[in-house]
Formats: structure tokens, C-alpha cells, sequence
């Protein structure tokens, strides 16, 4: 079989001139390409752009007062400190008022503990140390005395129990009571203990006659299968030297709009435990909410600038360079900085530089915490509601540019379809660009093909004329 190749037998390089014309057809496919590079830059730019004004909505939206609240309730955020927090802990809500109370704990609360009997008493005398019967077992927490549990539960006994089973049956049920089986000297035996500390989480026990208990009934020694080993009991103190109880150590009925959480009572001989409680007024929700929205702001400015950017010296521009939507996005956040909310048309305070927020020349802005604090200070309410009114500005700014209907997105989606509508055109160009190269191949190789066999016949010629005799003019 005879082997061929473009240009072995003319010299004639045809993958050389193939290639070279194809670089020349491969043009309207570069620039598909290069078109598309572009779509995805601002495709990316959009991304950076949404993520500013997302961050700038959030920020705003912090400031925005809920539904039926009002921006001083808000704002009016008290903390409270205990001198001595071995003793005690404290919350205060916006309903506290401030203040510094003397606390005096006399009693904490304590968990009810029972634990079950040993020898022919025992709930597990059957045979190997189990329980005889099994059943339904009912746990309720209640008061002594009382004929309403504030929590009853049904536990599921297999008959022959193990303590052990018992023990994690009743801890698998979630019944507010803590089960566990200890070794001692005269054997196992189960403890229960109820979760939570209180005068109302007495141990009742019902169903199972092996497994019953009642704090309410007299003990019989020797046939009660449990015995109380700590009484439930509730909390005693004194605020201000006024007495207060409280079923658990979690107390929010003392002092409106404070939560006491008593962690140590006093030791004998001691009968009482004393330090104080600070309630005061935090500023600080409202001086941080703040930073915040100028923090996002401040960046949202950044990006947008940047994006839409141009550099007259290196003659580049940003990825969003003279783009409606940034142009939009800026415009929307510019009108939010500077006109006075509806709100806040009768209000003393009106602008944000009133509280001491100004606008520097590269079009960020910067705090005055001075004149922020002394604003607080003098009047709260007015810079509550000028606060929140501006986040309700930036907020509805920056609504209708991110989410999914926003015209950041609508943007994203336009891009995204003028880049499927390349991808088809640049399918159509390869598709037509392969056949133009087969196209050229099959015309230079028939060339080729044609300027190898004129050579032949040229190379012919000149041997058959070398061989001609020659004529002598002169013989």
C-alpha cells in the first residue's frame, strides 16, 4: 500500500497552510469567546454587588422595630450584673426598671430524691435481684400534697427488670426524673432524683405495685420499697429585705422584667447569703446596631465604586463600568442617606448627622461617638426612631435589588441567557468551521496531489531530453 502525506511528493506544507487559514476562519469564534469572558466578569461583579447590598439590607433590617413594638422598646435594653455571681445570676428584659437591690438568699432550691430499700423490702427480691412483675409505671412531679402534676409520664416495665433496665427505661422516657443504680454494701439500688430543683418536683410512683411511692403517704419501715433520701424544696430570699419564695431557683416574679437564677444557699452555720443586684440601662444595642449599618454602608460604597470604576492612566475600567444596575443600586442607596424618612418630618432629630453620623468626601461615613453618646443620653427616644426610620429606608433601598425578583437577579438571568445564546452560535461556528477545514484539506491535498505529478513529468522530460543524440552543425 502506498503511504501518503500532504506535501511529500510538491513540497507543499499543507498543514501549515490549513492551519494558517483556519487561524483566519477561527475569528468570529475568538470573539464568542471573548464576548463571553465579559458576561461572566459582570455575571461575578453582580455576585460582589448583591453580596454588599444583602449585607447593607440585613444591617438595616436589625434596626427595623417588630410588629406592634416601637423603636424605644427596642432599643430600651437593660443588663443586669450580680456583685457576687457565685450566689446568683440575673437578666433583665426591656420591662426592667434600674436600680440596685439588696438579695439575701436564705434557702435554694433543691431536687426530691428517693431511693429504692434493700433486703426482703427491695423492688428487686425476684429472683437474681429483679424486679418480680412488671407493667406500666406512672412518674408525676407535684407539690406535697398536691393533685395536680405538672408533669406525669408512663414508663413501659418488662417483667423480671434488671435495675439496670429500670433504671434506663425510666431515663429513655424523658420523664424529668434521673434514674441510677448504685452498688453498695447491701446491694444494688435504684436513686431517682427529679431533674430540676423545687418545692413542686416531689417523686410520685404508681402502677407497679413493686416500684410504688408516694411522698404524700406516711412511710411504713421495712415494706416501703423506696425511701426519701432529699425533701424537694423551694427557694427563700429577701429583696430589699423583703421576703420572697419561689418554687425553683429560677425566679421571674420578684421584680418586674428581671430573671433571678439562685446558684448557692448558705451553709450552717451560716443562715443566709448576701450581695446585690445592678439593673442599668445598656446603650449598647442601639450605638452597635448603628456601627453596623454604617460598617455595611461603608463597604456597600467600596464595592460599588469599585466595580464601576475607571482608570484613565491604564485605561481599565470595572467589571460594572457605566452597568444600569450598579448605577441603580447607588442611586437607590444615595436617596436612603439623603432624604429625611416620612417619619421623622416633625421630629427635632431628622438626620443622621444629627447624632453625629456625617458623610466624609470619598462618600463613606464615619461616627462621632461623642456626640452619638450625648445624643443617647439626652434624648433616647428621638434617636431610637430616627435609627430605626433610617433602617427602614436602607432596608426598602436594598429590597428591590437582591432576592430572587430582584433586579440584581433579573440582571444575572439576562446575562445568563445572552450566554446560552452564545454557546449555541459558537456550536453552529465549530460545527461549519470543521467543514471548511476539510473543505481546504481536500483542495490542497488534490493540489498536491496535481503538483507532485507535474513534477514527475517534468522530471521525465528533462531525462528523455537528455538522451536525444546531438546534432553536430558542423560534421
Amino acid at each position: 500500500m502506498a503511504i501518503s502525506s500532504p506535501g511529500l511528493g510538491s513540497n507543499l506544507d499543507v498543514n501549515s497552510i490549513v492551519s494558517q487559514l483556519m487561524a483566519l476562519e477561527q475569528k468570529p469564534l475568538t470573539a464568542l469567546a471573548k464576548k463571553e469572558a465579559g458576561y461572566q466578569a459582570k455575571i461575578s461583579a453582580l455576585g460582589s454587588l448583591q453580596s454588599a447590598s444583602s449585607a447593607l439590607q440585613s444591617a438595616a433590617a436589625s434596626l427595623v422595630p417588630a410588629s406592634g413594638s416601637t423603636a424605644v422598646q427596642k432599643f430600651s435594653v437593660f443588663k443586669a450584673s450580680v456583685a457576687d455571681p457565685t450566689i446568683a445570676s440575673a437578666t433583665a428584659s426591656s420591662a426592667a426598671v434600674a436600680g440596685t437591690y439588696s438579695l439575701e438568699v436564705t434557702q435554694i432550691a433543691k431536687p426530691h430524691s428517693i431511693v429504692s430499700a434493700t433486703g426482703a423490702a427491695s423492688p428487686f427480691s425476684g429472683a437474681g435481684g429483679t424486679l418480680a412483675v412488671g407493667g406500666t409505671l406512672t412518674i408525676s412531679l407535684d407539690s406535697l400534697g398536691g393533685s395536680s402534676p405538672n408533669r406525669t409520664t408512663t414508663v413501659t416495665i418488662a417483667d423480671g427488670a434488671s435495675p439496670e433496665n429500670v433504671r434506663d427505661a425510666i431515663n429513655n422516657a424523658g420523664a424529668g426524673v434521673a434514674a441510677v443504680v448504685i452498688n453498695g454494701t447491701a446491694g444494688k439500688q435504684l436513686v431517682l432524683s427529679s431533674e430540676t430543683a423545687g418545692s413542686n418536683q416531689f417523686v410520685k410512683l404508681s402502677g407497679i405495685a413493686g416500684l410504688a411511692y408516694d411522698p404524700n403517704a406516711v412511710p411504713a419501715p421495712l415494706t416501703d420499697p423506696f425511701a426519701q433520701t432529699q425533701a424537694a424544696q423551694g427557694a427563700t430570699f429577701k429583696l430589699n429585705g423583703i421576703a420572697v419564695s419561689a418554687a425553683t431557683n429560677n425566679v421571674t416574679t420578684a421584680i418586674d422584667g428581671v430573671t433571678l437564677n439562685l446558684l448557692k444557699g448558705p451553709e450552717a452555720p451560716a443562715v443566709s447569703l448576701s450581695t446585690s443586684v445592678t439593673i442599668s440601662k445598656d446603650n449598647a444595642s442601639l450605638s452597635t446596631g448603628l456601627s453596623a449599618l454604617v460598617k455595611a454602608f461603608n463597604d456597600f460604597q467600596t464595592t460599588a465604586n469599585s466595580l464601576g470604576s475607571y482608570d484613565a492612566t491604564t485605561k481599565k475600567a470595572g467589571a460594572l463600568n457605566g452597568d444600569s444596575t450598579l448605577r441603580t443600586a447607588q442611586a437607590n442607596v444615595r436617596a436612603a442617606l439623603g432624604t429625611v424618612p416620612s417619619e421623622l418630618a416633625s421630629a427635632s432629630l431628622q438626620r443622621l448627622s444629627d447624632i453625629g453620623v456625617t458623610q466624609q468626601k470619598d462618600g463613606k461615613l464615619l461616627i462621632d461617638s461623642s456626640k452619638l453618646s450625648a445624643a443617647i443620653t439626652s434624648d433616647l427616644t428621638g434617636v431610637a426612631n430616627l435609627v430605626a426610620a433610617y433602617g427602614k429606608s436602607f432596608k426598602e433601598a436594598t429590597d428591590g435589588l437582591i432576592g430572587s425578583s430582584g433586579l440584581i437577579a433579573a440582571r444575572n438571568d439576562g446575562l445568563s441567557a445572552s450566554i446560552k445564546s452564545l454557546g449555541k452560535q459558537s456550536e453552529v461556528i465549530s460545527a461549519r468551521l470543521t467543514q471548511i477545514e476539510a473543505r481546504y484539506r481536500r483542495q490542497f491535498t488534490a493540489l498536491d496531489t496535481l503538483m507532485s505529478g507535474m513534477t514527475k513529468t517534468s522530471t521525465f522530460l528533462e531525462q528523455q531530453l537528455a538522451n536525444l543524440p546531438s546534432y553536430n552543425q558542423g560534421s
